[in-house]
């Protein structure tokens, strides 16, 4: 069965697959992954594999003001409140018989989860002012942030909910655990530059080594945007690392990244060393010397990455 999204990397590939096996049944769905790690991009996989000719409704629970959460979410009547001169269809409604991806679902807030739990256990809803109940047709798939389990622990999310929206729970790998995905992805973001700027482009050996070595706390967000950027500064046909510009200086990062236990001192020490080796321009005993290691434990972190 084809993946829900390319990679080379085993776990991701393995986590693409039950996606596709998930798009296809009516579980509601939690997809939770770090910002920039592909959540939306998986959710219209989802919904184009499951429900693809029918209505997609994404909404970012986090935008929406308290005091219209309710009203988003079901609708109302005309006159329902006060400036409610027409009726309006709801978040639920407009979905239909289709895909409600619910984005930043941690940030509901928990009024609005209760309503929404109600909806999501009676299997139906009903407008405000209105008398007259609507099924609940739309398949669920609401998308979180890596802290999701500290939110719920909390009390900031309501773990009833949370039973009820996770038929299953699929959390994706961060981009830094992908180091086979960062190439082969910033070719692809480079290839639709080309196309925009109708001038042809590739990236150099260091640049790829570059890209390679960095920790992507934004993932393929942040790879994304540096790629463009990198594209827009070429003034030649090639790519290199002084077209990445300063995506090798956020050390700052790595630092937070380790902080939060997202990174091992192994993982940020081989990647400062990967980095290290791209900015003497793949020069192996120029980088040792600049790190203080042996020519041999260098060969041996790059081997490894």
């Amino acid at each position: 069965m084809k993946p829900l999204f390319p990679t080379r990397n085993r776990e991701a590939a393995a986590v693409a697959r039950l996606l596709e096996r998930l798009a296809q049944t009516d579980l509601p769905l939690i997809v939770e992954g770090e910002t920039g790690s592909g959540k939306s991009f998986v959710a219209e996989g989802i919904h184009r594999v499951g429900r693809g000719d029918r209505p997609l409704v994404v909404v970012d629970c986090g935008a929406v003001p308290e005091t219209l959460v309710a009203a988003e979410l079901f609708g109302h009547a005309a006159g329902a409140f006060t400036d409610a001169g027409a009726g309006r269809s709801g978040w639920l409604a407009r979905a239909g018989d289709g895909t409600l991806v619910l984005d930043r679902i941690d940030f509901l807030p928990v009024v609005a989860q209760l309503a929404l739990l109600r909806v999501l256990e009676e299997k139906r809803f009903q407008p405000l002012g209105s008398r007259a109940p609507q099924s609940l047709r739309a398949r669920v798939v609401a998308l979180a942030g890596s802290d999701f389990a500290e939110r719920r622990a909390g009390g900031v999310f309501r773990s009833d909910l949370y039973h009820r929206l996770a038929g299953y729970h699929v959390v994706l790998p961060p981009l830094r655990s992908r180091r086979e995905d960062i190439v082969p992805s910033a070719r692809r973001v480079l290839a639709r530059q080309c196309r925009m700027l109708r001038h042809p482009l590739v990236f150099d050996g260091e640049a790829e080594a570059l890209l390679e070595s960095l920790p992507w706390p934004g993932n393929f967000r942040q790879l994304d945007a540096a790629v463009v950027r990198a594209a827009l500064r070429a003034t030649t046909d090639r790519v290199g690392v002084r077209e990445l510009g300063d995506e090798d200086v956020r050390w700052g990062e790595v630092a937070e990244l380790a902080a939060e236990r997202l990174l091992t001192v192994r993982e940020v020490s081989h990647s400062y060393a990967l980095h290290v080796l791209a900015r003497c321009g793949g020069n192996v005993s120029r980088a040792a010397q600049v790190l203080g290691v042996s020519r041999r434990t260098l060969i041996r972190w790059r081997a490894q990455r």
